[in-house]
């Protein structure tokens, strides 16, 4: 009974912090905030059958070999003309009537089941789904990084849910439920995305802590002040526009490799879709969904460092898993097997979503091109894996020589190119590290209170006058005399951890200290 309790107070503080995290961003929760869930819940029902089957075999690889296309044509048009917001809202309509009409072209060929319809609604689909799922992007960036993984994970767990609902459904139902997604989405969008300008028309003024990156444009009020409204906002800094090219290089590298082994993962060993029995539809998505709960619950709850290299680690084993189960053949350890992979693929959109976050927010390069290069390479390989199973499925004697290879092949990528040691200048996921830092700044206060009770007979010396201090070198040290760490420091100032690093050993030199303890003997002066 202890255990219960103990279990439900700590889901009840995790919530808490949940809630606290949106409030202090956003200042309200909106369910508007998680429509993603609506796109993911289309994808389900439009291209992988409700996950009834690992995927709709051919109709699944055509619709995204169209997306892949479309996509490197956009980030064409972005990288030469730009992409303003303008034009992101015509596309947004583009996208929900291209992505509502494939709907009902799948819907009429139910009864039908002619060819010409099913490639114009492929079509159809493959167009509308870019900017259909890409437009949510244009909101996620103008999040903190705590408050963006708690709607990307909510937003998935949502989509698994509703997708776990629609797999005990009719075909036909499923359909007509996927036709008013795309709506359902773009309405929460807009909504979303004006929340978010109000937000920030709203926090101009604000504490340093409570920043939040400048944008090119601004608007006048009602009450006649001007107020920063949101277009393309600017980065937090642009730390990765110094990586070596060649990290990114390799990033994406390993990225095909995976995806083409998940992607022969998911027709092997026979090359066409398996079918999954409820209880394999329900382990898929109740998992998936338990995966994103538990993200939140250690990240937020437990306030510990979410680290990019144990999440592919985590894909991986799961891919691993899922190829020597199917590699038996033995129909029960094949469902369990497809179900491993169906939940690697799930979870990688989580993952990619949020690296494009990251990136986008520490880089100059627009974000629409950074998240439309991770999914051509997410897509392509994917699908040519697909493609080729389907077109050429190993004999029963080379199901064993098959499956060391792709066994070596993904655990070879993912051990070289996704460890902690790339990227060189910051490490992916650092945010979430110097939330967690903050937050625990913020829940321990006490070393802070007891330093400041010893120093409440001193004051501060300027700084600026008696060291030459700058403005800038001298805020940092002030909050370092508060007990922050460089990471918390970082956060509040905008800047990145290393500049932080920067700033500090400049004070050192100019003030004559070599350690924090001598610092503080210079930063205060008897009263």
């Amino acid at each position: 009974m202890a255990n219960v309790n103990s279990e439900s107070n700590l889901l009840s503080r995790t919530s808490e912090k949940v809630q606290s995290c949106i409030t202090d961003a956003m200042g309200s929760f909106s369910w508007a905030f998680l429509g993603l869930a609506a796109i993911r819940i289309w994808i389900q029902c439009t291209m992988y059958d409700r996950y009834a089957y690992t995927d709709s075999g051919p109709i699944t690889v055509m619709i995204n070999l169209i997306r892949v296309a479309f996509i490197a044509l956009l980030v064409l048009i972005v990288i030469i003309a730009g992409f303003p917001r303008k034009f992101r809202t015509i596309l947004g309509w583009f996208s929900v009537t291209t992505m509502t009409f494939s709907g009902v072209l799948f819907l009429i060929n139910v009864q039908l089941s002619l060819p010409l319809i099913t490639h114009i609604a492929c079509l159809l689909a493959g167009l509308g789904i870019v900017w259909g799922g890409g437009m949510w992007m244009e909101f996620y960036i103008r999040l903190r990084p705590n408050v963006a993984l708690i709607y990307a994970t909510m937003s998935l767990a949502l989509g698994s849910l509703g997708g776990l609902v629609l797999g005990f459904m009719p075909d036909t139902v499923g359909i007509m439920i996927s036709i008013i997604m795309p709506t359902v989405s773009f309405v929460a969008w807009t909504w979303s995305m004006r929340l978010a300008d109000r937000n920030i028309a709203n926090t101009s003024d604000t504490t340093p802590h409570k920043q939040i990156p400048s944008y090119t444009a601004h608007i006048t009020t009602h009450d006649n002040n001007k107020r920063y409204i949101p277009d393309d906002p600017q980065p937090i800094d642009t730390i990765y526009d110094a990586e070596p090219p060649l990290t990114f290089i390799r990033l994406l590298i390993g990225l095909a490799l995976f995806m083409f082994v998940l992607g022969i993962a998911r027709g092997f060993p026979f090359g066409s879709s398996i079918q999954l029995a409820p209880l394999y539809q329900t382990i898929h998505q109740m998992t998936s969904i338990i995966l994103c709960m538990g993200i939140l619950w250690w990240v937020i709850g437990r306030n510990h460092f979410m680290r990019y290299s144990t999440l592919w680690r985590t894909e991986v084993i799961f891919v691993a898993i899922g190829v020597i189960l199917l590699s038996s053949l033995d129909a029960i350890e094949v469902d369990v097997g497809s179900v491993c992979i169906l939940i690697a693929n799930t979870m990688i959109l989580l993952l990619l979503w949020y690296t494009c976050y990251d990136i986008a927010r520490n880089s100059s390069h627009s974000p629409y091109v950074i998240l439309g290069i991770c999914w051509i390479v997410f897509l392509l390989f994917r699908e040519t894996g697909r493609l080729l199973i389907i077109q050429f499925p190993p004999e029963i004697e080379m199901v064993m020589l098959v499956v060391p290879l792709m066994i070596c092949l993904v655990t070879v990528c993912i051990a070289v190119l996704f460890g902690d040691a790339i990227p060189h200048r910051r490490p992916l996921f650092n945010a979430i590290k110097t939330y967690v830092e903050a937050e625990y700044d913020r829940e321990h206060p006490q070393p802070r209170e007891q330093e400041h009770n010893q120093n409440q007979d001193m004051r501060r010396v300027d700084l600026i006058a008696l060291d030459s201090l700058t403005k800038r070198e001298s805020q940092v040290v002030d909050l370092m005399m508060e007990g922050l760490s460089k990471a918390s420091i970082g956060e509040r100032l905008f800047i990145s951890e290393n500049t932080v690093r920067g700033y500090v050993k400049n004070a050192y030199t100019k003030m004559d200290v070599h350690n924090k303890k001598e610092l503080a003997a210079k930063y205060y002066t008897s009263k």
